[in-house]
């Protein structure tokens, strides 16, 4: 008995929309109507063109480069606040620098630490370890 090929145009069994695959005509018979249709080798694939509303994604890129440009103008801002701290805080620096070298030497302040605070004599040592003698 000859075979007959068939396109699929939906899914059947293990068969997808597209698949092409030859049965014998009772076989084909006991399948419900629309799965398949007799495969035309000769047919050509028609490519429909499609027309895309771009007008939304325009927009959201727009509102995107908007944002982009305020964001922008605020980083901008920040930085020169960054570098005005920056310059002030170099300069109360500086100042203070010069304020320590203009400083006469006795009333510098003692960085030594009195006696009461050195370490003791022994001070620090672990103690012994193992059995008492």
């Amino acid at each position: 008995m000859a075979k007959l090929i068939v396109e699929f145009l939906k899914t059947h069994g293990r068969y997808v929309k597209g698949d092409v695959a030859g049965f014998d005509a009772a076989t084909i018979a006991k399948w419900p109507q629309g799965v398949c249709k007799p495969y035309d080798p000769d047919a050509s694939k028609a490519v429909e063109a499609l027309s895309v509303d771009t007008t939304a994604a325009e927009q959201l890129i727009a509102d995107v480069r908007a944002e982009l440009e305020t964001k922008g103008g605020e980083l901008d801002a920040r930085d020169a606040d960054l570098k005005a701290r920056e310059e002030a805080l170099a300069a109360r620096e500086a100042a203070l620098a010069a304020e320590a070298e203009n400083t006469p030497p006795a009333l510098e302040k003692k960085t030594e630490k009195p006696a009461s605070a050195l370490p003791k004599e022994g001070a620090g040592t672990p103690p012994k370890q193992g059995a008492k003698t």
